[in-house]
């Protein structure tokens, strides 16, 4: 009788387990396809923008809204040529950054994983004292044979006001993919008589 209570009392956990997970959003903005979980009841919507196009780098953006205001943004940025992507780097020139849009107490969050690549987190505050969480990784960071240095073409940036543990929901489960069909007019050789 324990045996069964045990594995109903198992079954009803799986159950509510199952039944409390968010469903994967999945969205698009120009060729890369993005997905994450949000595991929250929270009501959002996601917008994609065009694309802009700058002298040596394509930049993709999504947002996520909610009703009250919070939001998170995924920015991807394709550089035309290969870049000096060294974390130590970036960490430098993504603090400047935060400090020129008005953030002050500045931190190193972390070092960590997101969508199976090295990440490095940063988190200051506004002038309303609203906590800012950002993240950055790139796509395809390599060593480079040309010194103690590591090149890449693509980053992605992610800025966030949500909660902190929804901030990590959402850090943990990001997935960035490019799609790679060909996206120029399809043309047919006539059949031949």
């Amino acid at each position: 009788m324990n045996l069964v209570r045990l594995l109903l009392a198992l079954l009803a956990a799986v159950t509510l387990a199952i039944t409390a997970s968010a469903l994967q959003e999945n969205a698009t903005t120009g060729p890369y396809s993005v997905s994450f979980d949000m595991n929250e009841t929270l009501n959002y919507t996601v917008e994609s923008f065009d694309p802009v196009e700058e002298d040596d780098r394509t930049e993709y953006q999504l947002t996520i809204n909610t009703n009250d205001s919070t939001k998170a943004k995924i920015f991807i940025a394709e550089y035309k040529d290969l870049v000096d992507s060294t974390e130590e780097m970036w960490q430098t020139v993504n603090r400047q950054h935060l400090e020129s849009i008005g953030l002050k107490n500045i931190t190193l969050a972390s070092e960590m994983v997101i969508d199976g690549m090295p990440a490095f987190g940063l988190v200051g505050k506004d002038i309303a004292n609203t906590t800012l969480y950002s993240s950055y990784y790139w796509l395809d960071s390599n060593d480079c044979e040309c010194g103690p240095v590591s090149v890449g073409k693509t980053v992605v940036a992610i800025m966030s006001v949500l909660p902190l543990n929804t901030t990590g929901q959402f850090m943990d489960t990001l997935h960035i993919e490019k799609n790679t069909e060909a996206s120029g007019p399809l043309t047919f050789a006539p059949p031949k008589a």
